[in-house]
């Protein structure tokens, strides 16, 4: 069996969706043996600094729809506790996984607990941090990463942002080995979906996120039975791409697109996938 780490950020609305599959779908192809949730701004970075990135390309409608969702999955996971779908802690928790907790996952200190799990994979999702050359090292298999577009296409952040500001056809989600240059390694797996009219950067995220917890699943179940895992060559054209500026937001509304719409919140809320 599959001895499986996973490392992500503490985000309400998509990923505790991601978790929830993934320890629901253990059964004999693996087991998730540990965690760590880390703070959603990226390392050198305060939640101020996080906050403005999203000021910058939010109207105050959309900061509005996002602030109600977030409170209300917070009253929820105050009420429900572990039994909350909203919380990654409370899920990891009520499903007796061990978390570990760090400031920096390069530090020695923190790699030294992994290392004594003994994984075969660790699963980036989201992770605000970048993996240094000794994390990369600790998994017998590999450290693998899901990223929310079709790589080496918008690498970087922002993904479902620059899937809609650059007019693109198809959206979709790609799950690769990792190495130390940010969304590089070797894909092995990854799924398309047209991108509509009606899609905003949201609906982009819960798309790629449904459609990527359930590779990860496919992944991990093809690595228990053969030890190993298939090569996708890519066929998306590379870019990469920072936060977004104000101007660049302007462009995005030009399309007529949009960060959230009140139906979004149906998604954000929804427990599962």
């Amino acid at each position: 069996m599959v001895k499986v780490f996973i490392i992500t950020q503490n985000e309400p609305f998509y990923i505790p969706k991601m978790v929830k599959l993934l320890v629901r779908e253990q059964k004999e192809n693996y087991k998730i043996v540990g965690a760590t949730i880390l703070s959603p701004s990226r390392k050198n970075k305060t939640i101020r600094d996080w906050l403005k990135e999203r000021i910058k390309i939010y109207t105050v409608f959309e900061l509005f729809i996002v602030g109600v969702s977030f409170v209300l999955s917070k009253s929820i996971n105050l009420i429900l506790k572990r039994k909350s779908p909203y919380s990654n802690e409370n899920i990891l928790r009520g499903n007796d996984v061990e978390l570990i907790q760090t400031d920096d996952i390069n530090s020695v200190e923190y790699i030294a607990k992994l290392k004594a799990l003994d994984l075969d994979i660790i699963i980036s999702i989201s992770c605000p941090q970048l993996f240094g050359s000794e994390i990369l090292g600790t998994p017998k298999i590999s450290c693998i990463n899901a990223h929310g577009t079709l790589l080496p296409r918008h690498r970087g952040v922002f993904g479902s942002f620059w899937t809609l500001h650059d007019n693109d056809k198809f959206a979709g989600s790609t799950i690769h080995t990792m190495e130390l240059k940010l969304d590089a390694g070797s894909i092995i797996w990854q799924k398309a979906f047209p991108v509509t009219a009606n899609d905003t950067q949201f609906s982009i995220a819960y798309k790629t996120k449904r459609d990527m917890a359930f590779g990860l699943v496919e992944v991990l179940s093809t690595i228990n039975s053969t030890n190993k895992y298939d090569i996708v060559e890519p066929v998306f054209e590379s870019s990469y791409h920072r936060a977004p500026t104000k101007e660049q937001a302007k462009n995005f509304r030009k399309l007529g697109r949009s960060i959230v719409k009140c139906k979004d919140l149906l998604l954000m809320l929804k427990r599962s996938f």
